[in-house]
């Protein structure tokens, strides 16, 4: 088959129709023992579009989701196909983190798995908006059945069609820094961003075999890995949750070429017994994103799984993805010494985008200088659903502010120094968690490390580190902090160190300081009061 002519694209339906054509009756998904093919998923998105405007769905209507990892989950997504906006919601979340993005999407319709209908029906008098409940199971009470409604409904091409700039779904932000907001992305902005990941990061075909385990709800498992996998016609292996084992199966036993996991997963695999043993040489890329990557764990993976090829990226819900090193910049800092420091940076800007580096005042700030990361693209978000100050402040002259401190090197590379409110300014002095996160690391004895600040009454915030030990190791406190004395200035060394079972954590692996802030602040300053 020729490839994908993304210049006659107009709205993300397209490559759904022309997928079908293309690949028939190959296995778009396989997911829990069955498959679909890409003749399927098209026919069964135009009768889900169908079945909703048969309820009075029009354009613009925002349909939400809560699901685990499955195809119907992506059916979804697809309903921007007939002009309507997906609302995927995190199945990690309460019923009460749940009822802002309800109640500020104020969708139309919900569907959901059976097992998350009860916190769904606990929320239903807050939800005025929501006139159509459909599980995706057997009917029951108050809820219709998704299969049934399919059945229902025409599998015609929707009689509504998308425009470029409508908004294809809305992506709520982690709220790692506060309220989570809704991301508009539109279709002209998820095509170029599957664009530039299939071309110019991913080098995606349709011979390629991806695995999809990463949350589809948010932007790092459905933009960055399904959708490309899906538009490039490659076949998709659909787990539903993370399980190290069931990793290593299914890229062994169904002969997966590409995966995207974050550094905590990484971990998982490398921990799992018999892995050295297993053939995984038909995985071609292993791509990491969404947090920070120990130096020391980079290393072992790019040694376990020898016969691939590893990226980086540098993405948010807002920005889409900006930034990647390629495996030829894994492999050059891998055998020249003089490269090595290439492997704690997120690479180049790429498939166009615009990478600068700004200080307070919006200026750009000398190479190597830690500012603001700034992008600018023709994939960033169109702004934030009915925020028009949190729009302002984010989007400046078509500039997207990303709250991350970075700075580039004189070829371009792009490193992350922290997110800009996880600063610790201790006593006047500034101090990147990052930087001592990754002296921390050098420790044998630790698996996780976490640093924040918290309050001191003398130097107003002091440095603090939680520690998850490994199993079966012990350190003390002291040794901690003389460890990380060798290392760096006194002032960044942590004047408190926590020993915890985990540390809390996104559905994206993201290491929530905010919420480590909020419990040992309080912790201490009850200590402090006995």
């Amino acid at each position: 088959m020729k490839p994908m002519d993304w210049s006659t694209l107009r709205v993300w339906g397209d490559i759904a129709r022309l997928n079908a054509a293309a690949f028939g009756d190959k296995p778009a998904f396989v997911s829990a023992g069955t498959s679909v093919s890409f003749a399927e998923v098209n026919a069964r998105i135009n009768r889900l579009d169908n079945a909703l405007a048969g309820l009075g769905l029009a354009h613009g209507d925002r349909v939400a989701v809560l699901s685990r990892n499955r195809p119907e989950l992506f059916e979804v997504y697809g309903v921007a196909k007939g002009g309507l906006v997906a609302v995927p919601l995190n199945w990690r979340l309460t019923a009460r983190e749940l009822l802002h993005p309800l109640k500020d999407s104020r969708p139309h319709a919900i569907v959901a798995e059976p097992n998350f209908t009860p916190i769904i029906d606990a929320l239903r008098p807050e939800l005025a908006s929501v006139r159509h409940f459909i599980v995706l199971g057997e009917a029951r009470d108050g809820w219709s059945a998704y299969e049934s409604a399919l059945a229902e409904a025409s599998a015609d091409e929707p009689r509504f069609e998308a425009n470029p700039e409508d908004a294809l779904c809305l992506t709520y932000s982690s709220g790692t820094t506060g309220i989570p907001k809704g991301a508009i992305i539109t279709h002209r902005g998820a095509l170029n961003n599957c664009r530039a990941m299939i071309g110019d990061m991913l080098k995606l075909t349709p011979d390629d075999i991806a695995l999809a385990v990463m949350p589809l709800f948010h932007v790092g498992g459905m933009w960055y890995h399904l959708f490309p996998s899906y538009a490039s016609g490659g076949t998709t292996i659909m787990l539903s949750e993370f399980d190290p084992r069931a990793v290593l199966a299914a890229i062994e036993e169904r002969g997966v070429t590409q995966v995207h996991l974050v550094p905590t997963m990484i971990g998982a695999l490398l921990d799992e017994p018999g892995v050295r043993d297993r053939d995984l040489g038909r995985l071609r890329t292993l791509y990491y994103a969404a947090s920070s990557i120990p130096l020391a764990l980079l290393n072992r993976a790019m040694e376990v799984f020898r016969h691939c090829g590893f990226i980086q990226s540098f993405g948010s819900t807002e920005a889409g993805s900006v930034t990647a090193l390629l495996p030829e910049d894994h492999v050059a800092a891998v055998s020249d010494r003089a490269n090595a420091g290439r492997l704690l940076s997120c690479g180049r800007a790429f498939g166009g985008a615009q990478v600068e580096i700004r200080d307070a005042s919006g200026a750009s700030v000398e190479q190597g200088s830690i500012g603001e990361i700034a992008v600018r693209s023709d994939r960033i978000m169109a702004g934030y659903w009915q925020n028009p100050d949190a729009t302002a402040q984010t989007l400046v002259d078509g500039w997207l502010y990303t709250g991350d401190l970075g700075y580039l090197d004189s070829a371009g590379y792009l490193y992350i120094v922290d997110r800009k409110h996880d600063l610790i300014v201790t006593g006047g002095e500034n101090v990147y968690p990052r930087e001592v996160e990754d002296i921390l690391y050098q420790d044998a004895n630790l698996a996780e490390v976490a640093v924040f600040a918290i309050p001191d009454p003398k130097w107003v915030e002091r440095v603090a580190a939680a520690v998850v030990l490994k199993p079966g190791r012990a350190t003390t406190a002291d040794d901690i902090r003389r460890r990380a004395a060798q290392g760096l200035a006194s002032y960044k060394c942590p004047k408190t160190v926590l020993f915890v079972d985990s540390l809390p954590k996104n559905a994206t692996g993201k290491v929530l300081k905010k919420e480590l802030r909020r419990q040992y602040a309080d912790l201490l300053k009850s200590e402090a009061g006995n």
